[in-house]
């Protein structure tokens, strides 16, 4: 039986917070572990078990008190092996920006439909990154550059696994394709990550492609 991925809600919207549980309620592999209505609450949680045992965080950004984007740091300071996945209403590309620097693994729009909800879910507990289709083009935009660096301080082997993970494709994938086992790609992975100063894929790829990298 595959493992079910543990997620809390980080939401004041109460409907829709109610809304995420039951949808993730009658999702196959997914379960809710704790919904908390503002950033000050989870705080107050933070080293709480519900919290502790989480495998993936949807994190609103409008929230009363601090924002998402304030408490994002702090939850990837506090949990580096947990996923951030904004769910949000906000469609500024600027805000999308600041959230992956902070370390969220993903952006998606409320308005996107439950399946692809279930599915950026998912591929960011596989190790994916996500952003929403609406808002990537204005994103990649926005980090398009001409100002190359002199010598690119990626090596072969890992500009080709950074390269698949822009792709879309999850670690696994990348592993399976360029017959690597998963172990190793995830220390490219930390390598890129330490070379970019970066501290996620997310983050990674949108940086490599501001600096023409890959």
């Amino acid at each position: 039986m595959a493992e079910t991925i543990r997620i809390a809600i980080i939401e004041d919207n109460k409907n829709y917070a109610v809304s995420l549980e039951k949808m993730l309620l009658i999702s196959e592999g997914l379960s809710c572990s704790v919904i908390y209505r503002s950033a000050e609450e989870c705080m107050d949680n933070m080293y709480g078990d519900e919290l502790i045992r989480t495998d993936i965080i949807l994190l609103d950004l409008q929230l009363p008190g601090k924002s998402g984007l304030m408490l994002a740091p702090i939850l990837r300071q506090n949990y580096p092996d947990t996923g951030i996945l904004v769910l949000t209403q906000n469609d500024d590309y600027l805000a999308t920006l600041e959230a992956i620097r902070l370390g969220a693994a993903g952006y998606i729009l409320k308005r996107s439909s439950i399946a692809d909800i279930r599915n950026a879910i998912r591929e960011v507990y596989e190790g994916g990154c996500v952003i929403d289709p609406q808002l990537s083009r204005l994103v990649l935009n926005a980090l398009d550059s001409t100002d190359f660096p002199k010598k690119n301080p990626l090596t072969k082997r890992e500009r080709q696994v950074l390269e698949l993970l822009a792709m879309g494709y999850i670690k696994k994938e990348v592993a399976d394709k360029l017959n690597l086992s998963y172990r190793t790609i995830t220390q490219y992975s930390e390598i890129i990550y330490k070379k970019l100063q970066v501290p996620n894929t997310t983050a990674a790829v949108a940086a490599a492609i501001r600096k023409g990298l890959i």
